[in-house]
C-alpha cells in the first residue's frame, strides 16, 4: 500500500509547473499541443511517450481545456522528461 502511495504522489501533477501530458486512443500530440496552449500552457518539447508533450502551467487551466479523459496529466518526472537544458517555449 504504501509503494502504491509513493508511486501516486510521485506522478501527480503539480498545481503549477511542469506536466507531462499523454494522448491516450485516438488523441494525437497536435490535439495534445492546441489543448495546452489554449490552456495557457508554454510547450518545452516532446515526451518520452508517442504524442506526449512536456509543458509548463498551471494545472487546473489546462485540465480545465482538455475536459476529457482521453488526455492524461502527469508530473513530468527529470528522468524522462527533461534533456539537461534550459527549457523552451515551442512557437
Amino acid at each position: 500500500m504504501a509503494i502504491v502511495a509513493l508511486v501516486v504522489a510521485t506522478m501527480w501533477p503539480p498545481v503549477s509547473g511542469d506536466m507531462l501530458l499523454i494522448p491516450i486512443g485516438g488523441a494525437d500530440a497536435n490535439r495534445v499541443a492546441r489543448k495546452a496552449v489554449a490552456g495557457g500552457a508554454a510547450l518545452l518539447g516532446a515526451g518520452p511517450f508517442r504524442g506526449s508533450m512536456v509543458v509548463t502551467g498551471d494545472r487546473a487551466r489546462i485540465e480545465h481545456e482538455i475536459g476529457s479523459w482521453d488526455i492524461v496529466v502527469l508530473a513530468a518526472p527529470p528522468a524522462g522528461c527533461r534533456t539537461g537544458r534550459a527549457p523552451r517555449v515551442l512557437a
